[in-house]
């Protein structure tokens, strides 16, 4: 009998409720392991961590076990999402197991394999693990942007104010323990001869201390004396609004304090850092380091270049465009094309995915229905009570509050699992279009998806004089070409970038 590891994670209270607690993970799995010859050696359990989020100790404690244990020969978890919902991470620890001999069992999803196409697959998955974490950071956005429209911050409230719920709007309040000690501290700092600092240890003093009851940092309080917020001035979001919280100074003195910050910093200002889709996978061909991207600001073009010195080599002749090099790459594509047979596989694997994942949301559906006719009747007999005297009418009215909370929370939850079947749908297509039309299904990514693709298909592409010398497929497609399960037809020994931009 085989070694094992479980891993279990939950992120929030609100998950255990809605069956994936730590303990019935730990049945799922130990039901797989009785069910498939496996000896759990090691229960490793995560409560309250997010899952795109490495550093958690659990995992990491985990993954040392996987090291230095070689008797570990599978590490078990119920799903892909309880072991990261970063792809990147995803990718990363699948990759660590891989090197120490380990299978990475998902019990509740059996095509995931260390075939080619069950890798593929995998890392699919993945991406859109990550991409109903995203979807679930919209509906937050969204929820914080229509507090902000109606003039309420919608995060946590900025010290010297507290949150609060008043007829089920949330709501900005003052902090009777901090407000008037913060705008005594902002109308100290206006007199110009106080620092920052100077303001925190005057006022820790008078008994002003952070959240966790410490004095205040240095860097709190700077963030502070900016913040337009103390001047009734919300931003967030790219946008600007009026609040209707209680103001500490007016937007003249707001301004006056940035003028004083200024001065003691002599005006000092930070530089801004660009993103680039193709960092880190292009390479020079004449000195092999990578390329990075850079904004030309006069000429307001974004370009790659070889990062070497000027006394390694010259620059001339390396710079891209990023538009045009990025669209260069992205034709590269074109030359990978799974065979019938292969995506025959995909398909397979998809509709025994599809299958579990519908029977599964649908079990969990019944359960919660059931649920739902319980406190009905439950609702039927209050009311019955009520009636009949038993029962007093401030009770009845306790009782049916919890009960109409308990329904809103089902409700809640079938359109949670609703909202699920959906983003299973959207893999499903995903893939499909992944596996029948690779340059297609890049074109359509977006950025972050994109990166995924570029590290799914290529190692790497290397440059010279602006042409595209070398493009290195990765392990995973160099073996599907051996094994005749894709074509690799490049397009032409190498591809030249235009460079008109250079005159504009």
């Amino acid at each position: 009998m085989e070694q094992a590891l479980t891993y279990l994670r939950v992120s929030t209270g609100r998950q255990a409720d809605e069956g994936w607690s730590l303990d019935a993970q730990e049945k799922f799995c130990r039901r797989y392991a009785d069910d498939n010859d496996y000896e759990i050696a090691g229960v490793f359990r995560e409560e309250g961590k997010s899952g795109t989020n490495a550093d958690r100790p659990a995992l990491k404690d985990m993954l040392a076990r996987c090291q230095s244990d070689k008797s570990i020969k599978a590490v078990l978890v119920q799903e892909t999402d309880r072991l990261a919902r970063n792809t990147a991470d995803h990718i990363t620890i699948r990759a660590m197991l891989k090197k120490a001999g380990i299978k990475l069992i998902s019990v509740a999803q059996p095509m995931f394999d260390d075939s080619p196409e069950g890798i593929l697959f995998d890392t699919i998955t993945a991406s859109f693990n990550q991409f109903s974490s995203d979807i679930n950071s919209r509906k937050t956005k969204k929820g914080m942007l229509e507090r902000f429209n109606s003039g309420w911050w919608p995060g946590l409230a900025k010290l010297g104010y507290l949150n609060e719920e008043v007829n089920g709007e949330k709501i900005i309040i003052n902090d009777p323990g901090r407000w008037e000690l913060i705008q005594e501290a902002l109308k100290m700092y206006l007199k110009g001869n106080y620092s920052a600092q100077e303001v925190s240890d005057t006022f820790y003093e008078k008994g002003l201390t952070s959240r966790t009851g410490k004095k205040i940092a240095h860097s709190i309080m700077t963030n502070v004396l900016r913040d337009p917020f103390y001047a009734g001035i919300m931003r967030w979001g790219g946008q600007e609004k009026i609040g209707n919280h209680e103001v500490m100074i007016t937007p003249d003195e707001h301004r006056r304090i940035l003028n004083i910050i200024n001065d003691h910093n002599r005006h000092a200002s930070r530089r801004r850092i660009y993103d680039f889709l193709l960092r880190g996978f292009v390479f020079c061909d004449i000195c092999g380091k990578r390329y990075v991207g850079e904004k030309r600001k006069k000429k307001n073009i974004d370009y790659y270049h070889c990062s070497a010195p000027a006394r390694i080599h010259s620059n001339d002749g390396q710079n891209i465009e990023a538009g045009e090099l990025e669209r260069t790459i992205a034709n590269k594509f074109k030359e990978i094309q799974f065979t019938p047979q292969f995506i025959n596989l995909i398909v397979k694997k998809i509709q025994n995915f599809y299958a579990v994942k519908i029977g599964d949301i649908n079990k969990q559906k019944m359960a919660l229905t059931n649920r739902k006719t319980g406190i009905e009747k439950q609702i039927e007999v209050a009311e019955n009570k009520l009636m009949s005297g038993i029962l007093k009418d401030d009770a009845f009215v306790r009782i049916n509050n919890r009960f109409e909370e308990g329904i809103k929370a089902i409700n809640k939850q079938v359109v949670e699992l609703d909202k699920k079947r959906k983003v299973d749908v959207d893999t499903v297509k995903t893939v499909l279009l992944l596996s029948n039309n690779v340059f297609e299904a890049y074109k359509k990514a977006s950025p972050r998806v994109k990166r995924l693709y570029l590290s799914l298909f290529w190692e790497g592409f290397w440059v010279k004089d602006r042409q595209i010398i070398k493009a290195k497929p990765t392990k995973l497609i160099e073996s599907l070409a051996k094994e005749k399960e894709v074509f690799l037809q490049p397009l032409s020994p190498s591809v030249r970038i235009r460079t008109d931009w250079l005159r504009r």
